[in-house]
């Protein structure tokens, strides 16, 4: 027997259902009921860090991990067939290719958005994005920021959540009514990072001034006031900075090795990779990495070698060496770092199934796209969901939830993974409105909050 959380109801359906009138007066008991009943979750607890790798602009999936052959497929892309995985363009993902016992495939993705800006949004949130409260809603990088404030240690002194290389569209989402304690530190690898990790000869001076400026407007950092928040923000913001640049650890953390970037490609997106391993290898504060690898938006010419060509070419780089690196590099435990980190990578939806537009391109398609899924307990070598043979439909959701796996499902499954009781909630917000960590409506349909636990097992 299903449980009322797995039903799949339209807001039609659950109006008809609970005879609801447009006041909404039968509607209170019964859904609120619901959505606090599951209670404490059972959080999995098997990562305590998580690389979000997007993919913006939204990768084609039918030319890559979910590959669909038709006689619109160059011939260089030397098609052949994996265990498990199938059909595999091979000259585009070669390293992936003889590393498909690493991760995992869900092939059974669904996005809610095909608009850029909305869709990418919506994959830093996991809520839709709403102009009346978009300020205050903070991105999933900050709610584990903030779930991990309690157990930072006094020798964690980097910023808790770290974006890499966001800029088009909608940016790196700040911590919305969150202190900025708990908002992205962005690093930009295009420009000189040196400065993250003065030399520590140049220390001493450099905390003096610190110390002065923040004699200068002390008022301004310490005042209570809501009205004073953006205030409070910057000071936070800085003490973060200030505190990165004082580690002894961040001019390691924060070196780029010729011999380690030509390993990964020579270029910003690689440039990322390596920092971004180097973060969570370190293991001194830093639990969450936004990274953005752009220009997957192919509408036309799809096809040159500087446009989907390079981008695959570029990914299955980094990704291969990095979950070499992470599954290589061992706690004195004996557990690697790859154990205890959850690597997804994905992009806001998928491409156009089928032949080529006239541009010779692909579309942006919210109804199917594949997303992979490496380490922090993930069981590799799966392929979670089917599409039709055009890629087109979801003909196999693959998980016990029985529909296609949305952006909050994804949310769920890291909070879990990382040990957070996804059914929380926050009252007090500025707009009064309840914040959920996962919200349960959709903007058709109401799911249920749970992990992609096939992912695991």
């Amino acid at each position: 027997m299903r449980r009322f959380e797995d039903l799949f109801l339209t807001r039609r359906d659950l109006l008809r259902i609970g005879g609801v009138s447009m006041l909404g007066v039968n509607y209170l008991p019964l859904i609120p009921t619901r959505a606090q009943a599951a209670g404490k979750a059972s959080p999995r607890g098997s990562a305590r860090f998580c690389i979000f790798v997007m993919l913006q602009g939204g990768q084609s999936h039918v030319d890559s991990w979910d590959f669909k052959e038709g006689d619109w497929t160059p011939e260089d892309f030397a098609v052949k067939e994996f265990p498990g995985v199938g059909k595999w363009p091979s000259s585009l993902y070669p390293e992936l290719g003889e590393r498909t016992d690493k991760f995992s495939l869900v092939r059974s993705l669904r996005a809610w958005e095909s608009q850029h800006g909305r869709g990418q949004y919506y994959v830093q949130t996991a809520h839709q994005h709403n102009p009346a409260l978009s300020k205050e809603l903070p991105p999933i990088g900050a709610v584990v920021a903030s779930e991990y404030a309690a157990r930072r240690r006094p020798t964690d002194s980097l910023p808790p959540y770290v974006g890499f290389n966001t800029f088009p569209q909608v940016g790196l989402i700040g911590p919305g009514m969150m202190p900025a304690t708990y908002g992205p530190f962005h690093v930009n690898t295009s420009s000189d990072i040196s400065s993250l990790a003065p030399p520590q000869s140049e220390q001493e001076n450099f905390q003096r001034r610190w110390d002065l400026l923040k004699r200068f407007d002390s008022r301004l950092r310490t005042d209570p006031a809501l009205e004073k928040k953006a205030y409070r923000d910057y000071h936070n913001h800085y003490e973060g900075a200030v505190n990165l640049m004082s580690d002894p650890r961040s001019s390691k953390i924060f070196s780029l090795p010729e011999e380690e970037r030509k390993r990964y490609g020579e270029n910003v997106t690689g440039d990322a990779f390596i920092l971004a391993r180097n973060l969570v290898t370190a293991d001194a504060g830093t639990h969450f990495i936004f990274l953005t690898h752009a220009d997957w938006d192919h509408h036309g010419k799809i096809y040159e070698p500087n446009s989907f060509y390079e981008r695959s070419h570029e990914i299955d780089l980094c990704l291969a060496n990095l979950l070499d690196d992470l599954e290589a590099t061992k706690r004195p435990d004996g557990t690697s770092v790859l154990d205890e980190t959850l690597v997804i990578t994905m992009g806001e939806f998928g491409r156009t199934p089928g032949a080529l537009t006239n541009i010779a391109g692909r579309d942006h398609y919210p109804q199917a796209y594949t997303g992979l899924f490496a380490g922090g307990g993930v069981q590799p070598g799966q392929v979670i969901g089917a599409t039709d043979a055009m890629g087109a439909e979801i003909v196999d959701p693959g998980w016990a939830g029985k529909r296609p796996i949305y952006m909050e499902d994804i949310a769920t499954t890291i909070y879990s993974a990382m040990g957070i009781d996804w059914t929380k909630k926050i009252e007090e917000t500025p707009s009064g409105r309840a914040f959920y960590y996962i919200e349960i409506f959709s903007p058709t349909q109401l799911l249920a909050n749970r992990p992609v636990e096939q992912l695991f097992s």
